[in-house]
């Protein structure tokens, strides 16, 4: 059975099948410069394990018992400093979630921050050797990919099971006090890491592999 082209559609069937590619199309444009955003901010991808629990973390098989506690504690000891701040629980609830987000006091200012929901390892070669990296992970309400944000916006985009692909400069770079976050300048950014309205699909691709 041979299949309608377009020029065999009908006036109003034809529209509307235009009008449908030229929505995927759109959609596709968004992506590409989401990711192009993505990469120009946080650096190429690289993939990480990103875990809710101690024991998920054990169960992967990848890490011992005394490595995912390790990196569990360390997302805990950070996440003060770490942690996207927002400047009214509203604010932050839109972000994360009702009943999400906790009142925190610093340097005499009081703030908003989600809770910690999971945390990630990554892998950093140096001299040809290893070692792991920590951090404390986040999710948006609005995500629909099931991906996590790390305290500076940086987003994990999943990959398979507990593996996870995130701008390089995302485990890299040292983790720095974050600002508080105005309606103003969530609105600016397209919300909490600047990419959950615009994606459409998870996923850079490439980069290099956790544990190869």
């Amino acid at each position: 059975m041979k299949g309608l082209s377009m020029t065999t559609l009908p006036p109003r069937r034809k529209r509307s099948v235009a009008a449908g590619l030229t929505a995927v199309g759109a959609v596709a444009m968004l992506s590409g410069c989401d990711d192009n955003n993505e990469q120009a901010r946080f650096g190429p991808p690289t993939e990480v394990a990103a875990f809710q629990t101690v024991q998920q973390c054990v169960d992967s098989g990848q890490f011992d018992r005394d490595t995912c506690v390790a990196a569990q504690q360390k997302a805990f000891n950070e996440d003060g400093k770490a942690a996207p701040r927002f400047d009214s629980q509203q604010l932050c609830e839109e972000q994360f979630g009702a009943a999400q987000c906790q009142r925190r006091s610093e340097g005499g200012q009081s703030f908003f921050t989600p809770l910690l929901t999971g945390f990630l390892i990554g892998q950093l070669l140096n001299n040809n050797s290893s070692r792991y990296t920590y951090g404390g992970l986040y999710r948006d309400r609005r995500d629909r990919d099931g991906g996590w944000y790390t305290g500076s916006g940086a987003y994990l985009s999943p990959n398979n099971g507990y593996r996870y692909n995130v701008g390089s400069k995302a485990i890299t770079t040292p983790v720095t006090t974050q600002r508080i976050q105005t309606r103003s300048s969530v609105v600016s950014r397209g919300g909490f890491g600047g990419r959950v309205s615009a994606r459409s699909s998870g996923g850079w691709g490439g980069g290099r592999s956790f544990g190869g």
